[in-house]
Protein backbone atom coordinates (compact mmCIF):
# COMPACT_ATOMS: atom_id res chain seq x y z
CA UNK A 1 0.00 0.00 0.00
CA UNK A 2 2.67 2.80 0.54
CA UNK A 3 4.80 1.46 -2.38
CA UNK A 4 1.03 2.06 -4.36
CA UNK A 5 0.91 5.65 -3.23
CA UNK A 6 4.95 6.58 -3.40
CA UNK A 7 3.93 5.40 -6.84
CA UNK A 8 1.20 7.60 -7.45
CA UNK A 9 2.85 10.68 -6.10
CA UNK A 10 6.01 10.04 -8.46
CA UNK A 11 3.47 9.68 -11.46
CA UNK A 12 1.36 12.96 -10.86
CA UNK A 13 4.33 14.78 -10.45
CA UNK A 14 5.99 13.54 -13.41
CA UNK A 15 2.78 14.44 -15.03
CA UNK A 16 2.01 17.61 -13.97
CA UNK A 17 5.64 18.63 -15.26
CA UNK A 18 5.08 17.21 -18.73
CA UNK A 19 1.72 19.23 -18.44
CA UNK A 20 3.21 22.30 -17.61
CA UNK A 21 5.51 22.34 -20.34
CA UNK A 22 3.28 21.82 -22.87
CA UNK A 23 2.77 25.76 -23.32
CA UNK A 24 6.51 25.91 -23.68
CA UNK A 25 7.24 24.05 -26.46
CA UNK A 26 3.86 25.46 -27.66
CA UNK A 27 5.67 28.77 -27.28
CA UNK A 28 8.94 28.00 -28.39
CA UNK A 29 7.96 26.31 -31.94
CA UNK A 30 6.27 29.71 -32.28
CA UNK A 31 9.22 31.37 -31.80
CA UNK A 32 11.02 29.25 -34.47
CA UNK A 33 8.40 29.52 -36.75
CA UNK A 34 8.20 33.60 -36.81
CA UNK A 35 12.35 33.40 -37.14
CA UNK A 36 11.83 31.30 -40.08
CA UNK A 37 9.32 33.80 -41.31
CA UNK A 38 11.83 36.53 -40.66
CA UNK A 39 14.23 35.22 -42.40
CA UNK A 40 11.99 34.74 -45.07
CA UNK A 41 10.93 38.29 -45.24
CA UNK A 42 14.79 39.36 -45.43
CA UNK A 43 15.44 36.74 -48.76
CA UNK A 44 12.60 38.76 -50.55
CA UNK A 45 13.38 42.50 -49.31
CA UNK A 46 10.70 42.81 -47.41
CA UNK A 47 11.14 45.06 -44.51
CA UNK A 48 8.60 45.58 -41.66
Amino acid sequence: MKLRMSLFLVVSAAAALFLSSCNTFVGMGRDFQRLGQGFENTAYGKKF
